[in-house]
């Protein structure tokens, strides 16, 4: 008889675990801070295979578990935005981030729906309840070289690593072209506040009229600005 039962019950269980639905299941793995900063979050289907709606910028993702691997794949786009991630306990892997720069949810005037994209590659990035512990990839833009036409000036790609520092992500991003050199030092803390530190070093005469109304101040050979915000 137990060699019967115990097929029976190992069947039953794999079943009633194959169809664990995803929700139910969030609600042990998603922060308290996820779920404030996007509070209109939808489940579908099962922990193995289901999907996320609601999620800012790139609108539905598809998850998939592996439990041999103790991994989930993550992909999801919405328009030009794109996210697909191996996720663990505590860790992202592979991440690919594609992001257009008019979509992000930006309150400076000046920064609304300017051209340009955001491209971001990590290996691996790791958190934990204070934040994020330790990175390594990088981010690259091209938003100073696409947004050249109204204004008469541009700027050149920005790339740079991304690391950690006490639970912020840091994007240290640095350009040049044969007239000038820039550096933007993006700090995006878990709070949800970020600070931009960028430094723009000129030979061009338009950026004298140009870089003042985007908030700049000129600091000897430098035009300098800070900016402050929340980026959730």
């Amino acid at each position: 008889m137990f060699r019967w039962i115990l097929p029976a019950l190992v069947s039953g269980c794999a079943a009633l675990v194959s169809y664990l639905p995803l929700g139910w299941a969030a609600q042990f793995v998603i922060p308290e801070e996820a779920e404030i900063a996007a509070p209109d979050l939808t489940f579908r289907g099962s922990i193995w295979n289901g999907t996320i709606s609601g999620l800012p910028i790139f609108g539905t993702a598809n998850i998939k578990t592996s439990l041999l691997s103790r991994r989930a794949s993550v992909l999801s786009g919405q328009g030009r935005n794109y996210l697909s991630a191996e996720i663990s306990s505590g860790s992202a892997q592979d991440v690919d981030l594609r992001v257009d720069f008019k979509t992000l949810p930006v309150t400076d005037g000046r920064l609304q729906n300017l051209q340009g994209e955001l491209i971001g590659e990590m290996s691996e990035l790791n958190i934990d309840g204070q934040g994020c512990t330790s990175a390594n990839g990088t981010l690259r833009t091209d938003v100073l070289q696409r947004n050249g036409g109204d204004i008469k000036w541009t700027g050149p790609e920005l790339s740079g690593p991304i690391t950690c520092e006490d639970g912020a992500v840091i994007a240290a991003l640095s350009g040049r072209d044969a007239q000038q050199s820039i550096t933007a030092d993006i700090r995006l803390n878990p709070d949800g506040v970020y600070r931009a530190d960028i430094s723009v070093q000129t030979r061009r005469e338009e950026a004298d009229v140009v870089l003042p109304l985007f908030g700049f101040t000129r600091s000897g050979r430098n035009f300098v600005l800070t900016e402050q915000g929340r980026w959730r």
